[in-house]
């Protein structure tokens, strides 16, 4: 036996009663025959039932064809009409509400029949897929990713809150305008426009990649750097009928890009440096001493060269943390070479210690990697003299610094002396 439970709405109750016998004799339940629309919406509301077939023409002033929408967009019943009125302007009224069907009085057994099994067919098709449209819709919605759908002419259907949020685009000021206002991209290097993703996957009829690197210039004017990949939308027949665009802002993988790299050239350099510790004296023990003062001059000019800039940078970071102290302008810079250059030789492996009176200043190595060598090479004790005195050329300072400890001399140590004109000009 059937469960589908059918409304009846018919304000002829001669008429009403023989419906019911109908669909009851078919092997439906009727709830309830009702003459009105507004009738109709109290019972809809109370029991809910599977279809409602309603008379078009209703006395009241809710009419079948208002009483129709009301029930089909606030609780989602099909409704079949019922009417002897097939002229065209009716029929074009009903239209508007999306009936599930009509049924044209008088009318056969199979007829009925025919309506109620179609309109909870047609009903329950489309159930499931308002179903399948929303779970589409919440996975677009959720994931990480932007995406952007268009027609194949190229104008928006849909973009999820990520494609809203990285184009800068309301989601309802977007929806039918051309992609190309929407997703306006270049190339990084020239600032030429890309050319339209939509037309080249329709042409193509491929998944399609943006050139890198790409930018998107979003509703504010920014300048975003995007990956993208481009797919056609088939229908079951294989026929393009849209565009969907993924892409995503790569501006926090670049800059995580950019701090590996550096961590890298960090590791690269400590390498470095314990390769010059290690082999650099085997190398040079047996260099002429005149060999060696132009490796040591040749040294010097390319350490200003690379490191120069670098050092007015960390300069100038340096003296705008000490802006709060009561020492002068000279002193604040003597200090912030000094740690600069303490922090340099520690990158070779060479530990520090500052002295800094009134009329001398000491910059003592409290260890060097090569004090237990039998022999010293002289090398890097040139190298070592070269970082020092060409680094303080560079502060701008007035005094001059000399070498007063060096292994090479025999001393435990090496020492520099610092002697600077601290009065102002």
């Amino acid at each position: 036996m059937s469960e589908v439970k059918i409304l009846i709405v018919e304000d002829e109750s001669i008429v009403a009663m023989d419906i019911k016998h109908r669909a009851e004799g078919l092997g439906y339940e009727v709830t309830a025959i009702t003459p009105s629309g507004e009738e109709a919406l109290e019972h809809v509301a109370g029991t809910r039932p599977d279809l409602v077939l309603m008379d078009i023409v209703l006395k009241g002033e809710m009419d079948g064809i208002e009483a129709a929408q009301k029930i089909r967009d606030s609780y989602d019943i099909p409704v079949v009409y019922l009417t002897a009125y097939s002229d065209e302007r009716t029929l074009k009224r009903a239209k508007i509400t999306e009936p599930f069907g009509y049924i044209i009085k008088p009318f056969e057994d199979r007829e009925l029949h025919s309506a109620v099994e179609v309109a909870l067919y047609k009903h329950q098709m489309e159930s499931k897929l308002k179903e399948s449209e929303k779970w589409l819709s919440t996975t677009l919605e959720s994931i990480g990713d932007a995406v952007i759908a268009t027609d194949k002419n190229g104008k928006l259907k849909f973009m999820n809150p990520v494609a809203c949020q990285v184009t800068g685009w309301d989601h309802d000021a977007a929806i039918g305008q051309p992609l190309s206002k929407i997703f306006n991209i270049i190339h990084e290097e020239s600032g030429v426009p890309v050319e339209d993703p939509v037309v080249k996957v329709v042409e193509n009829d491929a998944i399609i990649d943006l050139p890198s690197p790409v930018l998107l210039i979003n509703k504010d004017g920014e300048q975003i750097p995007i990956d993208d990949s481009s797919a056609p939308i088939k229908d079951e027949n294989g026929g393009i009928i849209g565009v969907a665009l993924v892409f995503r802002d790569v501006t926090q993988r670049r800059k995580e890009a950019k701090e590996r790299e550096e961590l890298l050239k960090v590791k690269a350099r400590g390498e470095l440096s314990s390769f010059m510790v290690s082999a650099l004296p085997v190398f040079a023990s047996n260099i002429p001493p005149q060999v060696r003062n132009n490796i040591a001059r040749s040294f010097a000019d390319r350490f200003e060269k690379n490191i120069r800039p670098l050092f007015r940078e960390e300069m100038e970071k340096c003296k705008g943390t000490h802006g709060n102290t009561n020492d002068d302008e000279k002193m604040i810079l003597f200090r912030c070479y000094l740690s600069w250059v303490s922090e340099f030789m520690s990158n070779l492996g060479i530990d520090t210690e500052i002295d800094v009176q009134k009329d001398k200043s000491y910059l003592n190595f409290a260890s060097c990697p090569w004090s237990s060598e039998g022999d010293i090479s002289p090398i890097f004790c040139l190298i070592c003299r070269a970082i020092v005195i060409r680094s303080f050329t560079w502060t701008s300072l007035r005094g001059h610094v000399e070498q007063s400890h060096c292994l090479l001399d025999g001393d435990k140590g090496c020492s520099f002396e610092f002697i600077i004109s601290w009065e102002h000009n």
